[in-house]
């Protein structure tokens, strides 16, 4: 007999294909450097060469991706709420927002961002938002395997450099979702 959970039995897990391929932090940072995107494992010199991505992560295939930020992109990191209602804000009025973090231990959000834009950061910081800004030397991790410590809530474009986002776009989302508190 059949109940409401329609056929499926309470502990069955559905498992992905045989054949299907995992992705490997390998395959993650070489990807990541042949965008152009300094990778390193966090103690090793950063690299934008996909060969010597292949080779470092060859030798140390457990360690994290971790990119060197101001030196490609900048990052801007607010927490989960505001970031989460200005990316779903930006895409509502049609802005491409360019790759998106999430970091669900710490549930904060990173935008990527084109270099050199943050100027207006200072501002928002001083009027009491939760931002984060990681530029100049800052190590930001990257994404590895699916299911790892920090995820992509938006992808860069498999292929190509992704486009990013000039910082004023993203900030002025994250400022139009700034929820006013409530006095009692």
């Amino acid at each position: 007999m059949r109940g409401p959970n329609l056929g499926m039995l309470p502990r069955q897990v559905r498992r992905p294909p045989q054949d299907a391929v995992r992705t490997t932090t390998r395959q993650c940072a070489v990807r990541y450097a042949a965008y152009g995107w300094p990778v390193t494992t966090g103690t090793t010199t950063p690299t934008r060469d996909p060969e010597r991505a292949q080779a470092l992560w060859s030798m140390l295939p457990n360690a994290s991706v971790y990119t060197v930020c101001g030196e490609a992109f900048d990052l801007v990191e607010a927490d989960a709420p505001a970031g989460r209602a200005a990316l779903v804000r930006l895409e509502r009025l049609g802005v491409q927002v360019g790759p998106v973090l999430w970091e669900p231990a710490l549930d904060r959000i990173g935008f990527l961002v084109c270099l050199g834009t943050l100027g207006p950061v200072t501002s928002l910081l001083e009027a009491g938002y939760e931002l984060r800004v990681l530029d100049a030397g800052d190590l930001a991790e990257l994404p590895g395997p699916p299911g790892g410590r920090v995820r992509w809530l938006r992808e860069p474009a498999p292929v190509g450099t992704p486009a990013l986002p000039p910082a004023h776009i993203v900030l002025g989302g994250i400022a139009g979702c700034r929820v006013a508190p409530r006095h009692g």
